[in-house]
C-alpha cells in the first residue's frame, strides 16, 4: 500500500511536456516570393503561450497562439496581410499551413537540437 501511494505521487508531481515549447526551423512553400524559410519559436508562461516567426524579412510576434492535443493555431502579420498558421506536432517535427487571402501554403518545420 505504502509502494502505491510513492507511486502515484510521484507520477501526479511529474508536469506533462509541452511539445510545441522550443524553437522550430520551418519552409513555407509555394509562396508568391518563393519557399521562405526561418525559424519560428514558441514559449510558454503559466497558461499563456508567446511566440515569433524570424525569417529573411525579419521578426513578427505571434499572435493568438493556442495548442490544444498538438495542434497549433495562431495568427500573425505579414506585409500588411493576416496569416493564420494552423498545423500539427508530432515529436519533434510540424506540419501545417499558412494561409491569407484565400491561398494556402505548406508548411514544415523541425525541432532544433
Amino acid at each position: 500500500m505504502v509502494a502505491a501511494c510513492i507511486a502515484y505521487a510521484c507520477a501526479s508531481s511529474k508536469k506533462a511536456v509541452d511539445i510545441s515549447v522550443g524553437s522550430w526551423d520551418y519552409v513555407i512553400k509555394n509562396t508568391p516570393e518563393g519557399d521562405m524559410n526561418g525559424t519560428f519559436v514558441i514559449a510558454k508562461e503559466a497558461d499563456n503561450y508567446t511566440g515569433s516567426l524570424n525569417g529573411g524579412q525579419g521578426s513578427t510576434q505571434l499572435e493568438n497562439i493556442t495548442v490544444v492535443d498538438k495542434v497549433l493555431n495562431c495568427t500573425f502579420y505579414y506585409q500588411g496581410y493576416l496569416v493564420t498558421m494552423t498545423g500539427n506536432f508530432e515529436g519533434d517535427g510540424f506540419t501545417g499551413k499558412c494561409s491569407a487571402e484565400g491561398y494556402e501554403f505548406p508548411m514544415t518545420a523541425a525541432r532544433q537540437q
